[in-house]
């Protein structure tokens, strides 16, 4: 089942947000070492519980952490 290993991703991602604060996806991809399937669906995932914001600055997305 893929539940629980999105779910443990999608902390890992969130955790470095935390601590280091906005981020593009290239840069996010390599400080979490996933793949772009196993990132974007803890993206995805973090997306949908409103936990992120995804913004596209200069043709790059980046990551932030949602104020709510």
């Amino acid at each position: 089942m893929w539940t629980p290993i999105i779910g443990e991703d999608a902390g890992r991602i969130w955790q470095c947000l935390y601590q280091n604060g906005e981020a593009s996806v290239s840069s996010l991809k390599k400080s979490v070492g996933l793949d772009d399937r196993k990132l974007y669906l803890a993206l995805g995932w973090l997306a949908r519980e409103g936990k992120i914001l995804i913004e596209q600055k200069k043709q790059q997305n980046f990551v932030s952490l949602s104020s709510d």
